[in-house]
């Protein structure tokens, strides 16, 4: 063997014993991406001048410099409303489904939201009661022929314009006398948190043998009394909102698929929402696991869903045709915060490594052949990931057994890892500039976006020469060679070690050494295009 040169670069696949990594895969990569092929540093965060007044679990963008924070796990979408005037935002955070808007959310000088109300519109409690019919003045002599029999029923309406479920049915109206007025009590909601400013009263109508519901008026939700005196030709739309129920108080991991349809979840059921319509989520929509469900991802028009036990895949293109499929991977999420949609897939952490589903069902261990099960659980605590979908890799942090928090960056193109040296505590990815923005205790930071790169560390895998052989040149080829130092280990001892600074043009004779195990690290701060040993200068490739 005359040279060992290495062009092309890669992260760590620690899978495999490290002399038979592929030439260009690293035993060691940290702060350093390889997204051109070479050894790139990482960029240094960037303060993002803004202090939250709690130290954030959750974050989120609301626009321009708004910013919503929790303490809690919060999942949060935008309304799929198109063009909504306003800006709703509905999350779930543990305690009940709330959503908030443009007219409340960024009130005060406080941590925002600053006001949310309860997710969904509840149902009248009390049926509209029927206190005088009033025949007309003229009505004359009772024909049973024209007697008409009708009910009447009312619904909420929020500020947002939201209809919610209708309360109970009232009495049996019979009118004698075509004509007459009907007075009708009406109660007040009582207390809620739902923004009801509005009620709509539907009133019976039949037509072709299907009796329907039919719109007789909105009104304010502080009237209590209305007189009735339309003709049935007068009503309006057909009451459409029957199953439109409240999401349970328990619903948690809020998400929006590709068609409009929000999802969550409660124990082992997974709930849909109508199209476009995340308030209302009928009983006939919920959907059940052989496993307490642990977190859950839209792709395109399908759904993720991670348990205790096997993944499922949910889909379908309208809410009342979803169907689901329990997925041929006995791999459980054993992390809610693992969860990430991808480029067309999803990953999550389970106990033997990330775990990949796509649109199609197909499911396998992503990192199978990367790593090792026992090596997953040990170097990286599955059950602490947090991570989030940056620039298509899949970014994460984690604790240690040490109890301390680091970080790694999965490629799922190249299907390698590198390290983070750098961490955060919670994060939020802004799709619009897919930019990363973290939290370091109470502090933003917008991530690898200064001219600061960060301290980078690659090391190669054992090359094995025959015994005895002696490379005597050296050359590490970079713009900036200066601002790069390296180390030589040769037959697992560290033979050489030149700090950046020593290299000025990047070519350096080595003094006498032999050995069969030949590995070379470079650290420092910047990029490194090529790694070249040669036995002589005349040996040295181009």
């Amino acid at each position: 063997m005359s040279a060992i040169d290495i062009t092309t670069m890669r992260g760590e696949m620690p899978r495999a014993v490290p002399h038979l990594l592929p030439e260009q895969a690293a035993t060691v990569a940290k702060n350093c991406h390889f997204r051109h092929g070479v050894i790139t540093p990482i960029m240094a965060d960037v303060d993002g001048v803004k202090t939250f007044s709690l130290k954030p679990t959750t974050i989120f963008r609301y626009r321009d410099d708004y910013w919503f924070a929790w303490s809690d796990i919060v999942d949060a979408i935008r309304s799929p409303v198109a063009q909504d005037k306003y800006e709703r935002v509905y999350f779930t955070d543990g305690k009940y489904p709330k959503v908030t808007s443009n007219e409340i959310a960024t009130q005060g000088n406080g941590n925002f939201p600053a006001v949310s109300f309860r997710l969904g519109i509840p149902a009248p409690s009390n049926a509209i009661e029927v206190t005088a019919i009033t025949p007309p003045a003229d009505h004359g002599e009772d024909d049973p022929t024209d007697d008409d029999t009708r009910f009447y029923v009312e619904t909420y309406v929020t500020g947002y314009g939201e209809e919610g479920p209708p309360g109970p049915v009232s009495q049996e109206v019979t009118i004698v006398y075509p004509g007459s007025t009907v007075d009708l009590a009406l109660q007040p909601p009582g207390s809620q948190n739902s923004n009801i400013t509005r009620r709509r009263i539907y009133r019976s109508a039949s037509g072709g043998g299907v009796a329907d519901y039919l719109l007789l008026v909105e009104l304010d939700v502080g009237v209590l009394v209305y007189q009735d005196t339309s003709l049935d030709k007068e009503l309006g739309p057909v009451l459409e909102t029957e199953n439109f129920l409240m999401p349970p108080d328990e619903m948690i991991g809020l998400c929006l698929m590709a068609n409009g349809i929000a999802a969550g979840f409660a124990g082992n059921q997974v709930m849909f929402s109508e199209a476009f319509l995340p308030y209302a989520w009928p009983e006939s929509y919920k959907l059940s696991t052989e496993h307490d469900i642990v977190a859950i991802a839209p792709i395109g028009a399908g759904l993720v869903v991670g348990t205790k036990g096997r993944p499922y895949l949910f889909s379908g293109i309208t809410p009342s045709n979803i169907t689901n499929a329990k997925l041929p991977v006995m791999q459980a999420c054993v992390s809610r915060r693992s969860m990430v949609s991808m480029d067309s897939f999803a990953l999550y952490a389970s106990p033997n490594g990330l775990v990949s589903v796509d649109g199609a069902g197909n499911a396998l261990v992503a990192t199978e052949q990367i790593i090792e099960p026992r090596q997953w659980r040990k170097n990286f605590n599955p059950e602490s990931i947090k991570a989030w979908q940056v620039e298509g890799e899949y970014l994460a942090i984690y604790q240690t057994a040490k109890g301390t928090s680091a970080g790694f960056i999965f490629d799922p193109q190249a299907m390698d890892i590198r390290h983070l040296t750098t961490v955060f505590d919670t994060a939020f990815n802004d799709l619009e500039s897919d930019t990363l923005y973290t939290i370091k205790g109470d502090k933003l930071y917008i991530s690898q976006v200064s001219t600061t790169p960060l301290p980078i560390t690659w090391r190669s895998k054992p090359f094995l020469a025959p015994p005895g052989t002696s490379f005597s040149c050296l050359r590490i080829m970079s713009e900036s060679a200066i601002r790069v130092g390296v180390n030589l280990i040769v037959d697992g001892s560290p033979v050489l070690s030149l700090p950046p600074g020593t290299l000025i043009d990047g070519l350096l004779k080595l003094p006498p050494i032999t050995g069969r195990k030949w590995i070379i690290e470079v650290w420092g701060y910047a990029q490194v295009d090529r790694i070249t040993l040669s036995t002589s200068m005349s040996e040295m490739p181009a």
